[in-house]
């Protein structure tokens, strides 16, 4: 099955929110807590507006499997639990790259989690360089 990305639409809103608030994905991000249905909705609409914020739908032939999208240069990704390992991540990140770059987009980054080892992995094979280590502690 081929590999597409299409423009996020209001109706996708809740699959988005679903794939964030999954423990799958939340456990690997900055903030960890559940996002609430208004706050979701919320952030969607100002990002809306935002000129520096791009956002698509992964589709697998028909499905709706995943989102991927830009804020600033900063990529995030997520795909449905039962269509991982399978490519398609890689793919839906390098269909990304073309449209930054249609965008006029030079550089992106992807921020991952140290857990995060799938991530990693679709980053790597779509030629990202490790650039940096971030520590912190909670005091």
């Amino acid at each position: 099955m081929k590999v597409s990305l299409r423009k996020v639409l209001k109706k996708d809103w809740d699959f988005i929110l679903s794939l964030r608030n999954s423990d799958q994905y939340r456990n690997f991000f900055y903030n960890q807590e559940k996002i609430k249905k208004d706050e979701h909705y919320n952030y969607m609409r100002i990002q809306k507006s935002n000129p520096k914020f791009v956002n698509w739908i992964i589709c697998y032939g028909t499905y709706d499997v995943g989102y991927i999208r830009i804020l600033e240069n900063d990529i995030s990704i997520m795909l449905s639990d039962k269509f991982t390992n399978k490519g398609i991540g890689t793919i839906a990140l390098n269909l990304m790259q073309i449209e930054a770059k249609k965008m006029g987009l030079l550089k992106l980054v992807g921020r991952v989690m140290i857990d995060n080892s799938s991530s990693k992995k679709i980053f790597e094979k779509n030629d990202y360089k490790l650039k940096m280590y971030w520590f912190e502690k909670e005091i």
